[in-house]
């Protein structure tokens, strides 16, 4: 897929100039529409508007003939008297992706449908209505051969629940941002079905895509919209009600005709933004990066590998919010060197391993909101101080240790500097191993006080049995995301249970309150049809910088959260992996409504996968930016 991140925007100014439509239909002197239907009125005494028809349901074809519908102001004055003051009132639409005004004619564009609410105005009195525009269209896919010339026709066909085709990915429910590049469906044929209709269905969407098996898949087929369909289905529906996907399954002959079990499918108002590097441990390691505001980048493109270290591997990695600055480890745990980076100009801003010339040690780190400090940790071998320590931005020297937040038998561990700077979530080891591998994490707080940096506090603790680790706090700071893992083996320093690749990790939400419950995230936790059960390492959540609009309500509010697993892919084989887990990781993403949080209830959508990075090899630790800053050559 080829979908700008900002494609709302440059597709309206492309339909308004090919349509010549406005949002807004008064071209009069005073704002009316100064058509001369009728007597101008005084408005003096004007009570309300009555806006007529009132909620009409529009049909376009999509992409050939858009629909109008002409409308009356009806105003109802002091007394009860009401007239007709069409040629006085101002129309208007508050979504103008679907359509414009032209005095008091609404003229859609003929790509998108949707919901909009229809505005009259008249001196200081507004009256409402609201039109629906239905988009409808049946396609054939342009990745599917030898279609029938009437594709449709054999559908009619008896139906028959032994030709039941059947959807694997994505999962139900799921809610996806409307810019997602590459998004792809799995489904399975089903017996002896050769031809297919893929129906999109709700009460603005009509659009059925007519395919064959485009991509053949371990015994089963996926499906990438083509960009005219993905823009039509997205674009309709964004911030809108979910929609109905159901596929049907038949021969060229149409004796029989198969229905899937529907899923649902969602798209957030808004688009994803910002930007997004992540390590890749396999063919080849290195830093990627990806922009979801390019116009053009489709893929992760390589940022930094082991050119920048001498030749030696880097990956747990952290960027500054504006994307300026980055620091990575090098060279593994046990090591603590750190590269520490101008990503404009792709320089280090220190010597990297030369001594007391570079950086401080560390491991894991987090940046402040200003870019001016990091905090970071070190607990592996030559350690001497095992508490939160803050380090210069430019220079990656120490400036202060938060004193109580680790010991040498408890060290501190997996800092996140919230996003408004006052608050540090870390973890705090129970059983000390490495920094990368320890055990009994508990997941603990600091406050930034008056004076300085307060007590810890514990959010969840340590309890036999279990590891928590990898706390993120979220873009509001009101509460964080954290990794829990359980021990089979009863002991929490083996393979199982060490805080790396732990197969039983699963994501949990807690309020950034001393003594609150913790809310599973069971439906991003949960796995796919392909899944062989629910050990799938959902591990190392990591938060988009922003807060979102989920839905046309300008209160909804929508949070988005990367993290790495070892689910499968709809019908792609799970990759490769290594010592510590059988199988490799891919990112994936979850939508995250934050107030369901303090109604303690499971704020998470299902996951889906990040089709914007190399699927052949293992992906780790995707971390977010405000924007992704250009290389300067």
């Amino acid at each position: 897929m080829r979908i700008p991140a900002l494609l709302s925007t440059s597709l309206a100014l492309l339909l308004l100039v090919s349509t010549g439509c406005e949002s807004g239909g008064g071209s009069g002197p005073d704002g009316s529409n100064g058509d001369g239907n009728g007597d101008e009125i005084p408005l003096t005494g004007l009570r309300s508007i009555s806006v007529e028809p009132a909620d009409q349901v529009l049909l376009i074809e999509a992409g050939q003939t858009p629909a109008s519908q002409t409308y009356k102001a009806i105003g109802t004055f002091e007394g009860g008297v009401t007239h007709d003051i069409t040629s006085q009132t101002r129309f208007s639409v508050d979504n103008g992706f679907i359509g414009g005004f032209s005095g008091s004619t609404f003229t859609t564009y003929k790509n998108q449908g949707g919901v909009t609410t229809v505005s009259a105005l008249a001196g200081s009195v507004r009256g409402t209505t609201q039109v629906s525009v239905k988009i409808h269209a049946g396609v054939k896919d342009p990745g599917s051969s030898s279609l029938p010339a009437d594709p449709q026709a054999p559908f009619s066909g008896t139906a028959s629940a032994s030709r039941t085709p059947e959807l694997v990915y994505p999962n139900d429910g799921v809610l996806m941002p409307p810019n997602m590049r590459g998004a792809e469906l799995h489904f399975l044929p089903g017996t002896s079905n050769t031809l297919f209709e893929l129906s999109f269905q709700n009460s603005v969407t009509d659009l059925k895509v007519y395919l064959r098996c485009p991509v053949p898949m371990n015994g089963g087929c996926i499906y990438r919209p083509d960009d005219t369909t993905w823009l039509w289905l997205t674009q309709t529906n964004r911030g809108g009600e979910p929609v109905t996907v159901t596929l049907r399954g038949t021969d060229d002959a149409g004796s029989q005709v198969g229905t899937s079990a529907p899923l649902s499918v969602s798209f957030s108002r808004d688009d994803l933004t910002g930007g997004l590097y992540y390590w890749t441990t396999s063919n080849s390691t290195a830093i990627m990066r990806f922009d979801f505001t390019s116009g053009s980048q489709t893929t992760g493109e390589k940022f930094a590998g082991t050119e920048v270290a001498g030749g030696e591997c880097i990956g747990c990695h952290a960027l500054s919010r504006d994307g300026k600055k980055l620091v990575a480890e090098a060279s593994g745990q046990d090591s603590g060197r750190l590269v520490l980076m101008d990503v404009g100009t792709k320089t280090l801003l220190v010597p990297y391993n030369q001594g007391a010339n570079s950086p401080d040690k560390s491991i894991f780190e987090s940046w402040n909101p200003d870019g001016s400090q990091y905090v970071g940790v070190y607990a592996d071998s030559g350690a001497t101080d095992f508490n939160l320590m803050l380090f210069d931005g430019n220079t990656g020297k120490k400036v202060q240790s938060l004193a109580g937040t680790g010991t040498s038998a408890s060290p501190a561990n997996h800092p996140d500097w919230s996003e408004d700077g006052q608050k540090i979530a870390f973890v705090r080891m129970g059983d000390k191993g490495t920094n990368q591998r320890f055990g009994r994490g508990s997941i603990q707080l600091v406050t930034r006080t008056a004076t300085g940096w307060g007590a810890p506090v514990t959010l969840v603790p340590a309890v036999a049995g279990k590891n928590r680790y990898y706390p993120a706090l979220s873009p509001d700071n009101s509460f964080l995301l954290y990794d829990e893992s359980t021990c089979p083996s009863g002991t929490t320093l083996a393979t199982d249970c060490n805080a790396d690749s732990d197969a039983s990790a699963k994501l949990f939400a807690v309020k950034a309150q001393e003594g609150a419950t913790p809310i599973e995230l069971a439906r991003a936790n949960a796995p796919g049809k392909r899944d062989p059960g629910t050990s799938l390492t959902n591990s190392f959540p990591k938060w988009a910088p922003f807060l979102y609009q989920r839905t046309r309500d300008a209160s909804s509010r929508l949070q988005w959260v990367t993290f790495s697993s070892t689910r499968r892919y709809g019908l792609r084989d799970p990759l490769p992996g290594g010592s510590e887990n059988p199988n490799g990781t891919l990112l994936w993403i979850a939508a995250v409504d934050p107030d369901k949080v303090a109604l303690g209830q499971d704020p998470s959508y299902p996951a889906l996968v990040l089709p914007i990075q190399d699927l052949t090899t293992s992906n780790h630790i995707a971390q977010w930016t405000r924007e992704v800053v250009p290389v300067i050559r």
